[in-house]
């Protein structure tokens, strides 16, 4: 099989501010200074995030080498596996932040 990937999507990561350890609360007070001193438009796409169109230039061969229920396992041209496990339920739509209709999804 071939797994080709035709878009990315860059966003910002979510950061709790109470879960931070004491010596990281500097930096990310820098940080958050720093991207306030962007112009609006550059601000606004980092914080709402990037796509960014791939056009296939990455993509991969694969074979599954194991399939059950609950679990997915790939090995690519290398021989290196990925094991994947089913999940269950509608999936968010993580461009939308709504969930899809139910599609029994693998997770790495």
């Amino acid at each position: 099989m071939k797994e080709e990937y035709v878009e990315a999507f860059l966003e910002t990561p979510k950061i709790s501010e109470e879960t931070l350890p004491e010596q990281l609360k500097g930096l990310l007070g820098q940080t958050a200074g720093a991207l306030q001193q962007l112009p609006a438009s550059i601000r606004d796409a980092v914080s709402e995030g990037v796509k960014l169109p791939l056009n296939g230039m990455y993509q991969r061969l694969f074979m599954i080498s194991y399939l059950d229920e609950e679990i997915l396992i790939i090995r690519d041209a290398a021989g290196a596996p990925d094991v994947l496990t089913k999940l269950e339920g509608p999936q968010p739509n993580p461009m939308e932040n709504t969930p899809d209709v139910v599609i029994p999804e693998y997770q790495s």
